[in-house]
């Protein structure tokens, strides 16, 4: 989010520092650091996972205000080269599909209406609406979870 907003802000070379982030800075940060063990046991219960989750349950409005934010400011101010445009729309794209369909997926995996709801938003907003259905049952046909009443 931040590199977005500076490369709104600012336009010209801030813009690469998006993909950048995303595409090379993570990964090397991932090699050096290593697997985290201090992560929770997947089979750990919800009920102990709240940041995580908090976390996942914030995003879709985070990535509203993104998209929209940015087409806003980038049809209003006008400063922007064409290229400068495409560039941040292209960031935008890498930080919707590096964030956003990570943390869909997890919500497509709890059991809650309301968290795979918010999944499914998250996929409408990178028009994959139909990976719910495709991942839970083609990928995992026997563990998709069950709708709650």
């Amino acid at each position: 989010m931040p590199l977005v907003l500076l490369a709104i802000l600012h336009g010209g070379w801030t813009i690469l520092l998006i993909p950048a982030y995303g595409w090379v800075l993570m990964p090397i940060l991932d090699t050096i650091l290593g697997k985290n063990l201090t992560n929770p046991d997947p089979d750990t219960p919800d009920s102990e996972l709240f940041w995580f989750r908090l976390l996942t349950w914030i995003w879709f409005p985070i990535e509203v205000c993104l998209v929209f934010g940015a087409i806003w400011a980038l049809t209003r101010t006008g400063g922007y080269s064409a290229l400068e445009t495409l560039g941040i729309m292209f960031g935008i794209g890498v930080t919707t599909g590096t964030v956003g369909i990570v943390y869909a997926h997890e919500l497509f995996h709890k059991s809650s209406r309301a968290e795979r709801a918010l999944g499914d938003l998250l996929m409408a907003m990178v028009l994959y609406g139909h990976f719910r259905t495709e991942h839970l049952l083609v990928h995992h046909p026997m563990s998709a979870p069950r709708a709650t009443p």
